[in-house]
């Protein structure tokens, strides 16, 4: 039985519509379960104001205030809990490497040859052999019957030129791609559980903890 203001008992039985409506929730069909939890909990409590419709006010402000820090730690826990907690660890090392070598080889050659020739071809016949001639007047056609005389000059040059270019390309891709996903060692598999189980949060408590500066503190 209420002693100063009324309980959430009375005010339930009484059909009263708690403002627990429109604060904002990570689930909206979480939000039953979320409700029915901080009535429950607080269902002989006497509420902290002196009417009903001023604790709503007071009610529905501090949800408001709560839920979107609380509403983070509701997604995150949920997807830590949605992994694999037994494997500790999740690593992926990766190395790409491209690799081009070009080498270029030259070839040039050259080679001259020159040469030079001269000739002097003599033909000489006499009817009348008694008579010398010298050199010197056969040249000038003194007291020949037949004479022919042919002078030649060649001289050849020839060179030639040769260059050769060679080129070599090559190339190489390494990709490498490495994973370990499991556990390490360090930790047996209970170990992990006992921690997992210090470490949950129940942040439904928290929430409701909050609320309680909502209600009367005297009994």
């Amino acid at each position: 039985m209420a002693k100063y203001t009324t309980t959430i008992k009375t005010l339930m039985d009484n059909n009263f519509h708690f403002a627990l409506d429109d604060y904002p929730i990570f689930d909206e069909n979480y939000r039953s379960v979320l409700n029915q939890k901080i009535l429950n909990h607080y269902y002989v409590h006497e509420i902290g104001f002196e009417t009903a419709e001023l604790f709503n006010f007071f009610l529905s402000t501090k949800m408001n205030e709560i839920m979107p820090l609380y509403n983070v730690l509701y997604g995150e826990q949920q997807k830590m809990l949605q992994s694999d907690l037994f494997k500790n660890v999740n690593m992926e090392e990766s190395m790409n490497s491209d690799n081009t070598t070009t080498s270029t080889v030259e070839n040039t050659s050259e080679s001259t040859s020159n040469s030079n020739s001269n000739g002097i071809n003599k033909q000489l016949y006499q009817d009348t052999p008694q008579g010398k001639i010298y050199q010197g007047k056969l040249d000038n056609g003194n007291w020949a019957t037949n004479y022919t005389r042919n002078d030649s000059e060649n001289e050849i040059n020839d060179s030639s030129n040769s260059t050769s270019n060679q080129k070599n390309d090559m190339s190489s891709n390494y990709n490498y791609i490495k994973k370990i996903i499991g556990n390490n060692g360090n930790m047996y598999n209970i170990d992990i559980l006992e921690r997992i189980k210090n470490n949950l949060m129940n942040i439904d408590m928290l929430i409701i903890e909050e609320l309680n500066e909502l209600f009367m503190k005297i009994w």
